[in-house]
């Protein structure tokens, strides 16, 4: 990417998204490979009057540390790393992932003896700030599995950070206006058909502010309300291992019988607490620049024409009291081109195959279409 994109989106993070102040100390993390974006990040940072603090991590170093690690070393490495980010106002997570994979040589148990002694705390730790952000950067790794040429998810990333986040919340108004007043919803798609409650509950929009690219609205379902099965058509990463073509069937909220390509990942993800068997978000995707599947979440939950149920973890900007260890997203594209599908509030016909339907929704189909 050219400099003038890199600094029109550190511009993006460190003005709209963390709106951060003179003064304020702000971690950029970053995990991979992405020296000219954290360089812009630390200018614009410094022109904001605020200090910026890097820690840069290599995947190859980080893997050595993984593979020897105990949970007596990881509780020392996390607790030297909660004593650094104390101080932050402000936290910037990056991660330029050249290979979804490169974990699967890591023994699985020891892999989630890091993530649950160290990452996943720490992560809580950061997101517990007022203040943070979370991105992939594009690297030819990525671009890889997303099918595309490097200069097309340039591009994609580029115009999908730095759209107009403004219009676009203008525009969800009566969308989010529709959720507050809407009882139940339901999903039909090729083997999907499920009904859940959203009575009384919040709805939140994502506007840039706590991702980069954005561009959704969410909110949750009824604990113990959701009914019926879902199919979802878009892969979905954890820890290093790709989850597809997986299948949940509810009943009273709670995943009854699943089936996908690693059923013992499943199992395992299912099992980890009572809560991870249960929704604790519904979104819909709203990006106009993301249009097709990138095989990669933090793209995919925020395309055009899809929707997405994370098991476990509720949003507390949404919460519907269901607590659990994880929280992992599922994305249905309900894109004529993906088999199509229909999203209801109450009975009426809110998207058909990802085009919204009603007159006041008509700006939410995007200035590209799908």
């Amino acid at each position: 990417m050219s400099t003038q994109e890199l600094s029109d989106i550190a511009k993006r993070v460190v003005h709209h998204s963390l709106e951060i102040k003179r003064g304020e100390k702000v971690l950029i993390d970053i995990e991979g490979e992405a020296e000219e974006f954290s360089n812009q990040l630390m200018i614009e940072i410094y022109h904001a009057g605020a200090y910026p603090f890097l820690k840069s991590t290599r995947v190859s170093n980080l893997k050595k540390l993984i593979a020897g690690a105990t949970k007596e070393s990881l509780n020392l490495w996390l607790r030297h790393e909660q004593y650094k980010a104390e101080g932050m106002d402000a936290y910037i997570g990056i991660k330029a992932e050249e290979n979804i994979f490169e974990y699967n040589d890591i023994p699985r148990d020891q892999y989630q003896l890091y993530q649950q002694n160290f990452s996943q705390p720490l992560q809580l730790d950061y997101l517990g700030k007022n203040k943070w952000i979370l991105m992939r950067y594009p690297t030819k790794g990525m671009a890889q599995l997303a099918k595309l040429g490097s200069e097309e998810l340039r591009t994609i990333f580029y115009q999908s950070c730095t759209m107009d986040y403004k219009k676009l919340s203008e525009n969800v108004k009566p969308l989010k206006e529709r959720l507050s007043k809407s009882k139940t919803v339901t999903v039909t798609s090729p083997d999907t058909d499920f009904t859940f409650s959203i009575q009384h509950m919040d709805s939140f929009m994502c506007d840039g502010r706590y991702n980069l690219p954005d561009g959704e609205i969410f909110t949750a379902p009824i604990r113990d309300s959701v009914n019926g099965v879902i199919h979802f058509n878009c892969p979905t990463s954890f820890q290093g291992y790709v989850l597809e073509d997986v299948r949940f069937e509810f009943v009273d909220g709670k995943i009854a019988s699943y089936q996908g390509n690693d059923r013992d990942l499943l199992k395992r993800i299912l099992e980890t607490d009572d809560g991870a068997s249960y929704i604790g978000e519904f979104g819909i995707g709203l990006n106009p620049f993301i249009t097709k599947p990138m095989n990669n979440i933090l793209f995919d939950e925020k395309m055009s024409g899809s929707l997405h149920l994370a098991i476990g973890q509720a949003f507390p900007m949404a919460n519907n009291g269901n607590k659990s260890a994880i929280h992992l997203d599922f994305v249905l594209n309900q894109q004529s081109s993906h088999g199509g599908g229909s999203l209801y509030f109450d009975k009426e016909l809110i998207r058909k195959d990802g085009i919204f339907i009603p007159k006041d929704l008509k700006n939410l189909n995007g200035v590209k279409g799908i």
